[in-house]
């Protein structure tokens, strides 16, 4: 799997916390996935690159996953996980928002 479907993933995951007003840090990215951190790090950095994260890098790591606020998504991150075709284009994959399967083998409804 590249950097570029691992980011859709954890943009997904990150949308529907945000939905339920639930934070993410690097901990629970990594209990959830149970991915390297250096793979979280890559794909975290990708989303704030793409501008579709308001976060905030800060000193330190977490197993390799660089800490960070995520203050909530941009205007740019909920169009590309809100528009289908957007979604694809960005990220390589289709994705159904009433049910959102991840490649950790876990399905979350939103």
């Amino acid at each position: 799997m590249g950097i570029q479907k691992d980011a859709g993933e954890i943009l997904l995951f990150i949308y529907r916390n945000y939905l339920k007003d639930e934070s993410v840090t690097p901990e629970k990215l990594i209990q959830e996935t149970s991915w390297d951190g250096k793979r979280i790090d890559r794909a975290i950095k990708y989303l704030k690159d793409i501008g579709a994260l308001d976060i905030i890098l800060s000193l330190g790591n977490f197993k390799g996953v660089q800490n960070f606020i995520i203050r909530g998504l941009t205007p740019d991150g909920i169009n590309i996980v809100e528009n289908q075709k957007e979604f694809k284009h960005t990220f390589g994959f289709e994705v159904n928002l009433g049910l959102i399967k991840f490649s950790w083998n876990r399905a979350l409804a939103l």
